[in-house]
């Protein structure tokens, strides 16, 4: 009576009456069963008999010693926390219901069982959350539940094994698939099902003879491979090989090779071999599928190709667009901030003259982003072309060094321009992309150099060069912060920055130099670099130009009409856009011209018709207007029979900014080309050399259009 002592002290307040049938019942149950606590310690209340039979134990003591007294340390550690979690679940889902879960026990002796356990919980007033639990020994039971479940696995497996290979020679495309005994080396059937569903014989549709050996037929088949291939396809055919495949489990074999077919073409089949076995003979099977693979590679290479291209195209659109929303948004911010400012600080002259630069400073920022990006992108894309017209190398660098003057003052730069070495001064190039690439390397040059710095540009005239051409190489040098070794094999790349402008507080997209690679690239000459860290960089342009015929000194520079000279010139101005118009026509307004505004291109032509002589000094034309544009209402200019309104000169002032763009205003007719936005003082003076050759030349202007305006196109 000892144990049902300690049960009457640890579990119910029974009478002991009570309490004996209640444990002589519990005790004669076949199962274990055991009420424990529902709290952390998890300590059993109560254990029957049929506990201490499935743990190995001969007394309660040795039972609560073996499990720590803890329904917790009763389960085998690797499964208490998935028990834990699903009795949870289960409690969860139903009050009523008995919970069950499988796990693992330890015994006494140290052996591991699999049981099986019906478990409730329930609130008692006394005792608090408990749970009892019914428990029985399943090993055996599910030792031989999970050998059904395997054995049905194994089949199910092969099963799948099979459906498979039938379902990929059924779907593959092949052009004949027959079965072969590997066993006895033997076909099964000589018959071949057809790409159309048709079954022939396999030796009748090629015209040769009935072969019994399977392996007689690779010899023969093996002469039809190119020679390369032989080997290879003999040894992927080889019966004992794919016997071994079998018992290897490798059951899917397949094998590219080329052959030539009857017409003599190269063409590439797949061969796939499917092994299996017979289960009635036990002798080893294999289908064999055979596809012509050509088209299908070729197509997949193509595909593979143009994956990659759109994928690296992707790639530098999202890159790009990153790059030149940053690019774009800066300098936006500033102008928005500035011009909130200036509205704020109406009455302060001095803010508002301050916030005006800043906001010019901005703009040049922006446009100079927009100009690189539509440049650099028009390359690349292959639709940028060379507009060459003649000039000057001096007349080049005198505008060059003009522009790049401005750009040292205000960090107090030296700037040396020299050419010295040049012979011949009077080329045929394209001006545009010159003075671009020279702009950039420069503009390069004074962001990198610290203030006091120099900066220099070198033209020199090299003696090798083919008959008619001159050779030069264009020398940009300073002593900056120079470039890394790192860097200098990525530096002509689009958007690379060896700093980027929050660490080097330089304004920038890191398109400048790109933009210059390429076009001296499409001007096919050479750029190269040499540079130290702390001692500065230089850079080499080599270009070859055609020399024109005169090279007499200035022989191309045109005269131009002062400021004073252009007040009063009356200006046709045509632009559809009422913002455009008002802004051009308050510019040419402040600077003394009378101006005169078009809509659209016919309304110009139908003024100039209507017009006499002397109306009107200028057409400022802009390109894409309604009802006709600038270029067509230039060339009906030019086709009218008065000479004197014929040879009005015409200025196209359009945001068409490239070099083909300016080559299709002459084209049309036109004088020059001027690009948006406006410049004021730049546009003088190109209207200046505009109306001072008009003059020289007399009513001949509107004749002379592309080769006299040669010299008239803008700084810009």
């Amino acid at each position: 009576m000892k144990q049902s002592k300690r049960t009457q002290k640890n579990f119910l307040e029974l009478e002991e009456e009570s309490l004996l049938v209640f444990e002589r019942f519990m005790d004669e149950m076949p199962g274990g069963f055991f009420v424990y606590r529902a709290d952390d310690a998890e300590e059993f209340l109560y254990i029957n008999r049929a506990m201490l039979r499935i743990f190995g134990c001969d007394t309660e003591e040795e039972f609560r010693e073996l499990t720590r007294n803890s329904f917790h340390h009763m389960v085998h550690p690797d499964d208490i926390r998935e028990v834990q979690r699903s009795i949870a679940a289960q409690i969860a889902d139903s009050t009523y219901d008995l919970d069950y879960v499988e796990y693992r026990i330890r015994k006494k002796d140290g052996t591991v069982r699999w049981v099986e356990d019906y478990g409730h919980f329930l609130h008692d007033k006394k005792y608090g959350d408990i749970f009892y639990v019914f428990i029985e020994d399943a090993t055996e039971r599910l030792k031989k539940r999970t050998e059904q479940l395997e054995e049905i696995n194994r089949e199910l497996r092969q099963l799948y094994i099979r459906e498979s290979q039938y379902k990929k020679a059924i779907l593959h495309d092949a052009f004949s698939f027959f079965e072969i005994n590997l066993t006895s080396d033997e076909f099964v059937t000589n018959i071949t099902q057809m790409v159309e569903g048709h079954t022939v014989d396999l030796f009748d549709f090629m015209g040769v003879q009935h072969f019994q050996k399977f392996s007689e037929y690779v010899s023969f088949w093996a002469e039809q491979m190119i020679p390369d291939e032989l080997n290879k396809f003999k040894n992927f055919f080889h019966v004992e090989r794919l016997i071994r495949c079998y018992e290897k489990g490798e059951l899917e074999q397949a094998y590219n090779g080329w052959s030539v077919d009857a017409q003599g073409r190269r063409r590439l089949n797949r061969y796939v071999v499917l092994l299996g076995r017979n289960e009635y003979s036990g002798d080893i099977i294999a289908l064999v599928i055979a596809k012509d693979i050509t088209d299908q590679v070729e197509g997949q290479r193509l595909l593979q190709i143009a994956l990659q291209q759109a994928q690296a195209a992707n790639v530098a659109k999202n890159a790009f667009l990153a790059n030149m929303s940053h690019d774009i948004r800066t300098p936006l911010n500033a102008i928005i901030g500035f011009t909130d400012l200036i509205d704020t600080h109406l009455s302060d002259r001095n803010k508002v003259k301050t916030y005006l630069e800043k906001i010019r400073d901005s703009s040049n920022q922006l446009l100079m982003s927009v100009n690189e990006s539509l440049e650099i992108t028009r390359m690349e894309s292959g639709k940028a072309a060379l507009a060459e017209t003649e000039c000057s190398i001096e007349e080049l660098l005198d505008e060059v060094e003009e522009k790049a003057r401005i750009a040292v003052r205000p960090k107090g730069h030296r700037l040396t321009v020299d050419c010295s070495g040049v012979r011949h001064h009077a080329v045929v190039l394209d001006i545009v992309r010159m003075r671009e690439i020279l702009d950039q390397l420069l503009d390069n040059a004074v962001k990198y150099t610290a203030p006091g710095g120099r900066i220099s540009l070198q033209v020199r005239e090299l003696e090798e060069a083919p008959k008619g051409y001159g050779k030069y190489q264009f020398i940009v040098s300073d002593n900056g912060i120079g470039i890394s070794e790192d860097f200098l094999d990525k530096m002509f790349e689009p958007f690379e920055r060896e700093n980027n402008t929050t660490k080097s507080g330089v304004m920038g997209s890191g398109l400048g130099l790109a933009l210059t690679k390429n076009l001296v690239d499409m001007m096919e000459g050479t750029i190269q670099v040499s540079s130290r860290v702390g001692e500065g960089s230089q850079f080499v342009v080599t270009l070859l130009f055609r020399l024109q015929a005169d090279q007499s000194p200035h022989a191309v520079l045109p005269r131009t009409l002062n400021v004073e000279e252009l007040k009063g010139k009356r200006v046709l101005l045509a632009e559809d856009n009422e913002i455009n118009s008002e802004i051009a026509k308050e510019l040419l307004t402040d600077q003394g011209f009378l101006v005169y505004t078009a809509r659209d291109g016919q309304e110009v032509v139908d003024m100039i018709r209507e017009s006499a002589p002397g109306d009107y000094d200028v057409v400022l034309m802009d390109i894409q207007m309604p009802v006709k544009d600038g270029y067509e209402a230039a060339r009906e200019i030019r086709r009218l029979p008065n000479t004197d309104l014929a040879g009005i000169p015409i200025i196209a002032v359009s945001a068409n900014a490239f070099a083909e763009d300016q080559e299709k205003s002459l084209e049309a007719g036109m004088n020059c080309h001027f690009p948006k936005p406006i410049d004021i003082e730049k546009l003088c003076e190109t209207i200046g050399k505009v109306l001072c050759s008009a003059d020289r030349d007399g009513t001949e202007t509107g004749k002379k259009t592309k080769m006299e305006s040669k010299a008239l196109k803008t700084k810009r």
